[in-house]
């Protein structure tokens, strides 16, 4: 093999457009998977519809109740206990606060029973058991928890 001393050298070059190439497909997956894990996933509860109630415009505590019998607050499942101390802890944060119950048509009827008893033992008559208007039923998606300024309805 035979090498040849006597040519100049090549100048090297940093090709700079395939560099930003690379660099504008590696922010974009960033980006995308920041997004993805960024999305909030709502409770699956499919609320009843009611023809009467009015609308509550006040401070809320959401506690909701699952299909298969999980309690959750604000989204974050809970145990008996735990909700217990989270009902206290609002109740003297927010005296005047409203307690809304979002429990799942499917949801056990013992078990919608038993929160509703934990939430008036602790906030007596500052419970609320949220529901569909009947005009709205058809136009909700099933499985989300509905825009609690416009939904929770005291019966």
């Amino acid at each position: 093999m035979k090498i040849n001393l006597d040519s100049p050298a090549e100048e090297v070059r940093i090709e700079i457009i395939p560099l930003i190439d690379v660099i504008f497909c590696i922010l974009t997956f960033f980006i995308l998977a920041a997004v993805g894990l960024t999305r909030q996933s709502a409770i699956g509860v499919d609320l009843p519809t009611a023809s009467t109630g009015t609308p509550q415009m006040r401070e809320m505590l959401i506690v909701s109740i699952d299909p298969i019998g999980q309690v959750y607050v604000e989204q974050q499942p809970v145990t008996q206990d735990q909700l217990l101390g989270v009902i206290l802890n609002y109740q003297q944060s927010s005296p005047d606060g409203l307690m809304v119950l979002y429990a799942s048509r499917e949801a056990r009827y013992e078990e919608v029973v038993g929160v509703i008893d934990l939430l008036r033992s602790v906030g007596g008559d500052r419970v609320a058991l949220a529901t569909l208007p009947e005009s709205a039923a058809d136009t909700e998606v099933p499985g989300l928890i509905p825009d609690p300024q416009r939904h929770p309805l005291r019966p």
